[in-house]
């Protein structure tokens, strides 16, 4: 059986290039930049995004995440968002953009648009014109399908992609046993464990639904775990974006390593 390590520092499993990685997108976007971040579903994008968005607004940096981001009007109430003190009510859409992008040439921001599922004509001319300086902007991208690795293919025209960093099996395994004790859960056999964590791939947020279903009653029977229930509820709510609630800030910021 395997004993977790309760004297694991959960901050010291994340891979330590993450925050270096955080923060050469931070240096691109605030210099004005267009960036599509993109990766497997579960790979902990969003939480990166909300990492960002924190110490962005800790240094007093307009800052906004659109969540789903599917057009123009997604875009629109976000940077309405990175920007409250703007007054838009009462006003057509076109002179809300307009005043949205005088507000942003004078005060620079950042937009995090989440689940980008499209990328529209209008989507490209609005952003082109807040490029250069006005207001820093990353698009983050799921990709796992077929279809979606070809969409990306013709979305690389418009701004530089890079793709989000997968956690090593060693730093996913530290994880697994570490939490695994602070949630108070049975010692696991050896075999269970690697189960898990091939089924995690790398990915960081699907291991942490993982977790959080572990403390449901349904995947246990006397002590024995349903682990390829477990693995398959874990897959579909990652799929279908139906994770659990997100990280506190706290464990957040243990991920990137602030």
């Amino acid at each position: 059986m395997l004993m977790p390590d309760p004297s694991t520092n959960v901050r010291s499993v994340f891979e330590p290039n993450l925050w270096k990685f955080s923060a050469a997108l931070s240096a691109r976007l605030q210099r004005g930049s267009h960036l599509i971040l993109y990766g497997p579903r579960g790979s902990g994008k969003s939480t990166l995004l909300g990492a960002m968005r924190d110490d962005y607004r800790a240094q007093l940096i307009p800052c906004a995440i659109s969540v789903k981001t599917s057009g123009l009007p997604g875009i629109v109430e976000a940077l309405s968002r990175a920007y409250p003190e703007v007054d838009v009510k009462g006003l057509s859409r076109r002179w809300v953009r307009l005043r949205l992008h005088m507000t942003a040439d004078r005060i620079f921001g950042v937009l995090l648009l989440d689940h980008t599922r499209e990328i529209t004509t209008a989507m490209i001319g609005f952003l082109r014109r807040l490029r250069g300086g006005i207001i820093g902007a990353l698009l983050v991208v799921d990709i796992d399908s077929d279809f979606e690795r070809e969409r990306l293919r013709d979305w690389r025209r418009h701004a530089l992609c890079v793709r989000m960093p997968l956690m090593s099996n060693r730093r996913l395994r530290h994880l697994l046993l570490s939490q695994w004790v602070t949630r108070s859960l049975p010692a696991i056999e050896s075999k269970v464990a690697r189960h898990i964590i091939r089924a995690a791939r790398g990915r960081i947020g699907w291991l942490n639904e993982c977790l959080r279903r572990l403390q449901m009653p349904d995947y246990w029977n006397d002590g024995h775990l349903h682990i390829g229930r477990l693995c398959t509820d874990t897959e579909i709510a990652i799929r279908e974006g139906g994770c659990g609630p997100r990280m506190s800030r706290r464990s957040i910021r243990a991920h990137i390593g602030a």
